[in-house]
């Protein structure tokens, strides 16, 4: 029969950092990334309609309407942060 050997102390960082940091699910970082740029896109092309309004190239509802998604879209990204960060303050608070 084998002796069982006790347990000894448990250190939570005896992994090297670059492992850990390998293992890390980027896929919502990358989400979050292509979040900002469709944002920052609508926003330009939101800008470019007014230009083209002011010019008469583009008529007055296409252009609220290219406004009205640029800004619809900002709206959600801020919210997206605001939950992102009262999770965060949320884990931060968890005592360990």
């Amino acid at each position: 029969m084998t002796q069982i050997k006790g347990i000894g102390p448990i250190n939570l960082k005896t992994e090297p950092l670059e492992n850990r940091i390998e293992r890390r699910n980027p896929e919502f970082s990358r989400r979050i990334e292509q979040a900002v740029k469709d944002v920052n896109t609508k926003q330009h092309v939101a800008d470019d309609s007014i230009e083209k309004v002011i010019k008469g190239e583009m008529g007055l509802h296409e252009g609220m309407m290219a406004i009205g998604k640029a800004e619809t879209s900002l709206k959600i990204l801020a919210q997206v942060r605001n939950k992102v960060m009262t999770a965060y303050n949320e884990v931060m608070r968890m005592q360990v």
